[in-house]
């Protein structure tokens, strides 16, 4: 044998060795099983839905979870442009679950940005805390999750006798401009930005109550209500003359989740699901473009569905999961001003109906040591996007788009003792066979996680 072919051989087997193992706790298995689409990941009983149903909690063992990042384009540095291999750190988080006999269980989460939000996320950078208390009781578990991210900017300067405040709560952009995308109104400002700035940093505070109720035969229902409150104000003042202000002009938003567990025999498990998601991220700009202007916008970002799966073992240790959804998202913006903008939206809606998703993921042992997921999804798509700009007269625009949108993923684990590390398998990595047969600098893995159990 050549030595190319044994450094192929020595790598291959290295890569099935570092790919072993089972998980059941973390983003690299639902993702591996092609889950992570939104809502799919709460049709199975797995650490990633506490936050969306936290009186799972109690449910979970004691454990310590580091999801490491990712690298979701596979790329890796070819020696000189280092950028093309950096690790996306934005989904990095550390979490500790512990379970204690009388006080009950307490999940604690670190990371940078709200990673747990239906909605608004991206727009979440500042997290503070995000944790759960959960207690089991003798017929129903109850839990309570609280998350907070909080931001905040201020400066005081003095110029010619003249004294300028500038505050910023919801840091991001340019902590200078109380409004940072100068004269411009459009839809979806805060969530993604405009001219390439990215998302506008909010604040938020939020509860979600949750409980299961327990029944006959092991069956349960679950369920969770989350109250949230978004809060942006930026503002400047000059010489004690008030200037600029941009601010939260929103109500309350809300969620409500719900599923069941259903057991049907030995090996099957039915698991019915519903969820309404509403974000309301309305603001108001006053004194801009001119002294006196007051300009706002409605603006709310709606999720809802129902769905069913069927978690089938056939046998011991592997579970073939599919099922069927149907969901539809929604983006409703509405200037409520009376300014008019030759250019400017004053109404625009977007909306995109999933009917149906199905999908499907098989979980197996490959060896006792071996672990190999395998999922996929595909949905039918109807987008509809209405879009109404001032003017004498207005102009609207409607478009209508059906498409079918399919996902395909792998993933692997390796057990050591009490150590799991999941791992999502990079799609271009077995046809290739890495470096060492092709040249192909792409990394083995898009994502991964460990857990430690104790």
């Amino acid at each position: 044998m050549s030595q190319r072919k044994l450094m192929a051989v020595l790598s291959l087997a290295a890569v099935v060795a570092l790919t072993a193992g089972e998980s059941r706790a973390s983003l690299s298995r639902v993702e591996g099983m092609s889950l992570t689409v939104p809502t799919l990941s709460q049709f199975t009983d797995d650490y990633v839905n506490i936050y969306y149903y936290p009186a799972s909690v109690v449910r979970q063992n004691n454990l310590v979870l580091a999801e490491l990042g990712n690298n979701p384009t596979g790329s890796s540095s070819d020696g000189t442009v280092i950028s093309l291999g950096a690790v996306a750190t934005g989904q990095q988080s550390f979490t500790v679950i512990r379970n204690f006999p009388r006080l009950g269980a307490i999940a604690f989460q670190m990371k940078q940005s709200a990673l747990n939000n239906y909605t608004a996320s991206g727009s979440l950078t500042n997290e503070q805390l995000d944790a759960i208390w959960g207690k089991a009781l003798t017929n129903f578990d109850f839990a309570v999750r609280l998350d907070i991210t909080n931001s905040s900017f201020e400066e005081t300067s003095n110029a010619g006798g003249t004294t300028s405040l500038n505050r910023v709560r919801g840091f991001g952009v340019d902590p200078f401009d109380p409004y940072p995308f100068g004269g411009l109104f459009q839809a979806d400002l805060i969530r993604s930005g405009a001219g390439g700035t990215g998302p506008i940093e909010v604040n938020t505070f939020g509860i979600t109550p949750g409980i299961t109720i327990h029944m006959s035969n092991d069956n349960r229902l679950e369920g969770a209500v989350t109250y949230r409150k978004y809060s942006l104000d930026r503002t400047e003042v000059t010489g004690g003359v008030q200037g600029e202000k941009w601010e939260d002009d929103g109500g309350a938003s809300y969620a409500v989740v719900g599923r069941a567990f259903v057991n049907q025999g030995d090996r099957h498990v039915w698991v019915p699901a519903g969820w309404y998601v509403n974000d309301d991220l309305s603001w108001k700009v006053t004194n801009v473009p001119a002294a006196g202007s007051i300009r706002s916008a409605d603006e709310t970002y709606k999720s809802y569905g129902v769905g069913l799966s069927d978690n089938m073992r056939v046998n011991d240790n592997n579970l073939l999961l599919w099922g069927v959804q149907v969901a539809q998202t929604k983006h409703s913006y509405e200037r409520t001003d009376g300014a008019v903008a030759a250019g400017e939206q004053s109404l625009f809606e977007e909306k995109t109906t999933m009917v149906p998703l199905v999908f499907a993921a098989i979980e197996t042992d490959a060896t006792k040591w071996l672990k190999v997921r395998i999922g996929a999804n595909r949905s039918l798509l109807s987008d509809r996007t209405e879009n109404t700009t001032f003017g004498t007269p207005s102009t609207t625009v409607t478009d209508k788009t059906r498409t079918s949108d399919f996902n395909f993923s792998l993933g692997t684990g390796l057990r050591w003792n009490n150590l799991d590390v999941d791992m999502t398998l990079n799609e271009k990595f077995p046809l290739s066979g890495g470096y060492i047969l092709s040249g192909d600098r792409s990394t083995p893995f898009t994502r991964a996680s460990a857990t430690y159990h104790f």
